[in-house]
């Protein structure tokens, strides 16, 4: 084979591999389970989230998003829930817990900041798995994040990430 071909042979290999692992990343987005937030949480129309939740009487809402390909699977969790809140005024950082979520580790946080001038506590998880980067994300009025973080609990419990 001459130097040519063989330059033309790795760069369609080369080539070939990039794009089908990137659109195998994508067909990961969206391809996971999780657990219910329960009694008072109604299903919305996600918007760019994967799905979301709203309890109207408390003025709460939960929301679970996937992003997959190769600039998600090297990210650190703690740095990709800094990312989270970023748009809050004011944010602070309450807690910060490195737990399972899932079948992998990842980190749970609360903050208290304000969103569009409203005061808010929010709680966020984040979770790395394969290609994919899990976030979770609990608003609420202030004062109700205890009293509403047992339905976020239930939705982190029944994460289980599915291959399509």
């Amino acid at each position: 084979m001459s130097r040519t071909s063989g330059a033309v042979v790795l760069a369609v290999l080369l080539g070939g591999c990039m794009p089908f692992g990137w659109h195998q990343a994508k067909l990961l987005e969206g391809k996971y389970r999780s657990g219910s937030p329960g009694e008072g949480w109604s299903s919305v129309e996600p918007g760019g989230a994967d799905h979301a939740w709203v309890n109207r009487g408390a003025g709460a809402s939960l929301y679970i998003d996937s992003n997959c390909g190769s600039r998600f699977q090297e990210a650190r969790t703690v740095d990709l829930a800094t990312e989270l809140v970023a748009g809050l005024q004011g944010v602070t950082q309450d807690l910060e817990v490195e737990r399972s979520i899932g079948p992998r580790s990842g980190v749970v946080r609360t903050h208290t900041g304000r969103l569009d001038g409203v005061p808010v506590r929010l709680g966020v998880a984040v979770v790395n798995h394969d290609w994919c980067t899990y976030d979770f994300v609990l608003i609420t009025p202030l004062g109700t994040l205890d009293e509403l973080w047992p339905a976020f609990e239930a939705v982190l419990a029944g994460f289980d990430p599915v291959a399509p």
